[in-house]
This record gives structure tokens, C-alpha cells and sequence, in this order.
């Protein structure tokens, strides 16, 4: 049961606000002390294995080793997001707001949270996924304890919420998208994905960000250099082409879609895309001379595979 000290504020949600009831089926499983990061990033890895064919890439012992620290009898947030990566999920932190929350629970997306359950001159941390939301009676569910939904009054969640800052993180399969995502904070989500070693999973959040920000030039060159990294040459290409149409001086796409044209043998046409690069700042200028002096010499062609 969770328990709360202090004053807790009587109306903290919005004013007028409008939100329904949600409740999201996430499998159970009782928390486990100073394991509770790990075991909420299994709950949730497993609601999303009943929904989709999302296949986790560690198992709940691994995840016990990537997220606790002994000297701190607990996980840092940093340590869950990386662990919800190493498992093959985004690791998206929502805005610390109610409207970011019930946006997420809405689309049945359920939410970890960061509360503090004692003072905040004794913390006692705790990560819990937040299952649902009950507008009749006012109380939020969480898999909290031994019970699971357990519902709690939301002026209790929110004074316990308040003391992390309102700290929450949506896990989602690479092919799904936060509800409350903005363009700029999805790409580095996904471009984190990328970084650890997951190409195909990038590619897959770069396009379903495409999917709501379509004309998104950063997303774009980050797929288009998703699929030049890894070897997809036509694809890189195509994308890189499209940003061409949206702003024909963008330099970095002029740049690298002129080093595929000289290593596709189309020398002549990438020399006339870097006479379109005009730009004061220095970095660029030497990336072009550069990738020119490139072509001069002579590009090796691409192994077709």
C-alpha cells in the first residue's frame, strides 16, 4: 500500500481537464526490493510481446545486472533508459506533466514513474508502471506493490510523483510512436538507438516518425545516413533526393548525395550538386573541398551485394 506524509495538494490536476479512464493489461509481477527498474521494464516488455511481435533481447536477470547499482542499493534513471534500449525498446522520458501522462495512458502506452515514497530528507526511490486511470474515482493504477492495479488517490500519486520532478519514461517497440512526442526529442530517441548498435531498429522509429512529421528534414537526413551506414544505398539516396525537394541548398544532403553519385559511377552529376553548396561556414566549406577532391581522385565504386 502506498503511503504518503505532508500536505498533498487537493486539485492536481489541470483545471477543466477532460481526462477519461484508461486501464492497460499489463502482465504482473511482484516488485523485487532494489530491483524494481528491471522488473518494471519486464512488465512492460512483456505487454508489448502480447500486443505485437516485439521479441525482448534480455532476459529479467540480464536486466538485473544493466540496472542495479550495489553502492546505491537501486538504478539511476539513466541506467533504466539504457537498459530498456539494451532490451530492444525506445526509451522515451515524457514531459513532467499530467497532460503528457494521460496523453501516453490513453493511447495504451503504459508509463514507468519515479516516486518517492518517504521525505525528501530520506528518499525511498521506486519505479512502478502507471497501468491506468480511474476518472470515477479519481485514483491512478499502478503496479505498485504485491497488488497489481493497485489504485492509488491521485492527490497521494501526485505528491509522491512531485518529489522526482514528475520523472517519467514510455517504453515503446521501435515501430510506435509517443503520444506526446515532439519531432526534435523522437529523434534523439531514436538516433540513440542507432548509437548502441541497433541500426534496424532507427531505421524503423525514423520512419514512423515520418509517418506524423513527414516533411521533418532532420529525421530525414538521419534515415537517409540510417541507410547509407548501413549499406542501402538506393534508400539513402531516395531520401536524400527528397530533402533536396523540400530546401534544394540544404548542404550536408547536397554533400552526401553527391559522394553516392561519384561512387555510382555518376561523377559528372556530383560535381554539379557541390556547385550548388553555398555556405560561410568554414566546416562546410571543407567537407565539400573535400568530398570534391574525392571525386577528382576517383570514387571506389560501391560493392552491389
Amino acid at each position: 500500500m502506498i503511503s504518503s506524509s505532508g500536505c498533498a495538494p487537493k486539485n492536481p490536476l489541470p483545471l477543466n481537464n477532460n481526462y477519461s479512464s484508461y486501464k492497460i493489461y499489463v502482465p504482473f509481477v511482484t516488485p523485487r526490493s532494489e530491483l524494481c527498474a528491471s522488473t518494471s521494464i519486464g512488465m512492460v516488455s512483456s505487454y508489448w510481446q502480447t500486443l505485437m511481435p516485439y521479441v525482448p533481447r534480455l532476459s529479467l536477470s540480464e536486466l538485473d545486472e544493466r540496472t542495479l547499482i550495489p553502492a546505491k542499493g537501486g538504478t539511476l534513471q539513466i541506467e533504466l533508459i539504457a537498459a530498456a534500449r539494451a532490451n530492444g525498446l525506445l526509451a522515451y522520458p515524457i514531459e513532467p506533466t499530467f497532460d503528457a501522462l494521460f496523453s501516453e495512458l490513453s493511447e495504451h502506452h503504459p508509463v514507468i514513474v519515479l516516486v518517492n515514497r518517504s521525505y525528501s530528507w530520506y528518499p525511498l526511490w521506486h519505479y512502478a508502471p502507471v497501468t491506468g486511470y480511474d476518472a470515477k474515482e479519481q485514483t491512478i493504477l499502478m503496479h505498485f506493490g504485491d497488488t497489481p492495479n493497485e489504485a492509488v488517490p491521485i492527490e497521494t500519486f501526485a505528491a509522491l510523483w512531485e518529489r522526482s520532478g514528475n520523472w517519467g519514461v514510455v517504453l515503446l517497440p521501435s515501430g510506435q510512436l509517443p503520444a506526446s512526442a515532439t519531432a526534435e526529442k523522437f529523434l534523439r530517441t531514436a538516433y540513440d538507438l542507432e548509437k548502441i548498435g541497433m541500426p534496424d531498429e532507427a531505421i524503423i522509429a525514423y520512419k514512423s516518425a515520418l509517418s506524423r512529421w513527414s516533411n521533418d528534414i532532420p529525421t530525414l537526413f538521419a534515415l537517409g545516413n540510417a541507410y547509407y551506414n548501413s549499406h542501402q544505398i538506393t534508400e539513402a539516396e531516395q531520401i536524400y533526393r527528397k530533402i533536396l525537394l523540400i530546401d534544394f541548398k540544404h548542404p550536408f544532403a547536397l554533400n552526401n548525395l553527391a559522394d553516392i553519385l561519384c561512387h555510382t559511377n555518376r561523377s559528372d552529376e556530383a560535381l554539379k550538386l557541390l556547385d550548388q553548396v553555398v555556405t560561410d561556414n568554414i566546416e562546410i566549406q571543407v567537407l565539400i573541398k573535400n568530398t570534391r577532391k574525392e571525386i577528382h581522385s576517383g570514387c571506389i565504386p560501391f560493392i552491389k551485394k
